[in-house]
């Protein structure tokens, strides 16, 4: 279970470890607008992530607050961009204020969000964005009075790809608020049967991707309406995501397969998805298992998959 944290001093160390871990090239002098106000400032562009960002003191306000701006950022950044969305950190632990610190029972630092947006477009509900990006982390959260609610896991604090994340919940803030449809799930990966750590699950997200987006450059994909379809006779594959190598982990993953299998027969195409990191134990294991496994490593916050061709010959 996470809870928000609420002592001001550890806030400001994790808002100040925050802002040391995003990357991004400098822009000076930019005139920021937003509806009912503007600023000039430096902001600093995550070019592969399409995204721009800036931190803003809000002081005055009932609850002092660091304003974390964003901009969805295609191109390089002119003078004058537009605010996308803001997630303002308040020091202390505050259910009116959208942005959370979250801690986990092990420590873990998080990014979180209400979910509740500014902004919006006429007709939106409130709980609207909930619905939008409904294959999000969403968690739940024990505030110090007992009372719990849901909150978006935008990203670890101490996750490697936490510009990437940041740079995904930016841009699916900018499509819920231009009114596009939800982007449909994936669907390639059986569900797990373990509730991942939140962190874990941000990084399930990301590999997600990266294998529909390579399945895609392959030209695989059928009807929408199929988990996807292999152009020919060949069996369906069917994939389960181990995503942090945890053996619990790994244990029910080969079992969602197995099951799978027996179910689907010849039809189907198991295929384990895992981390190239493994130990030698476990990678005995998988050697041994009756149907193939992809393994996967990071190329900075990317994906990559080492034997995905073979396992769909």
């Amino acid at each position: 279970m996470l809870r928000p944290v609420g002592e001001p001093r550890r806030i400001d160390r994790a808002i100040r470890r925050l802002q040391g871990a995003l990357k991004g090239v400098p822009a000076r002098g930019v005139r920021l607008t937003w509806r009912g106000g503007e600023l000039r400032t430096t902001i600093h562009w995550a070019r592969d992530d399409s995204f721009w960002w800036a931190f803003e003191p809000r002081q005055a306000t009932t609850t002092p607050r660091q304003a974390l701006l964003l901009g969805h950022a295609p191109h390089a950044p002119t003078k004058r961009e537009s605010i996308t969305c803001e997630i303002n950190l308040p020091r202390i632990a505050d259910r009116k204020v959208a942005g959370i610190i979250a801690v986990d029972e092990a420590g873990a630092l998080y990014l979180a969000h209400s979910g509740r947006m500014g902004g919006t477009r006429l007709g939106q509900r409130k709980a609207g964005f909930r619905d939008f990006l409904a294959d999000g982390v969403w968690r739940r959260l024990t505030w110090p009075d007992g009372e719990e609610t849901e909150a978006l896991i935008v990203a670890p604090l101490d996750s490697p790809r936490l510009t990437r994340l940041l740079g995904q919940f930016v841009d699916a803030v900018r499509r819920f608020k231009a009114g596009d449809p939800p982007t449909a799930r994936t669907g390639l990966c059986v569900e797990p049967a373990l509730a991942d750590s939140a962190s874990a699950a941000c990084d399930r997200r990301l590999v997600d991707v990266a294998l529909h987006e390579e399945l895609a450059k392959r030209g695989l994909f059928g009807p929408t309406d199929d988990l996807f379809s292999l152009r020919g006779e060949r069996p369906q594959p069917l994939f389960a995501l181990v995503a942090d190598g945890r053996p619990e982990e790994l244990v029910m993953a080969v079992g969602s397969l197995s099951l799978a299998s027996a179910r689907g027969g010849p039809d189907v195409r198991p295929i384990l998805v895992a981390p190239a990191t493994l130990s030698d134990r476990d990678d005995a294991t998988l050697q041994a298992l009756p149907f193939a496994c992809v393994r996967f490593r990071w190329r900075g916050a990317r994906a990559v998959f080492d034997g995905l061709d073979d396992a769909l010959a």
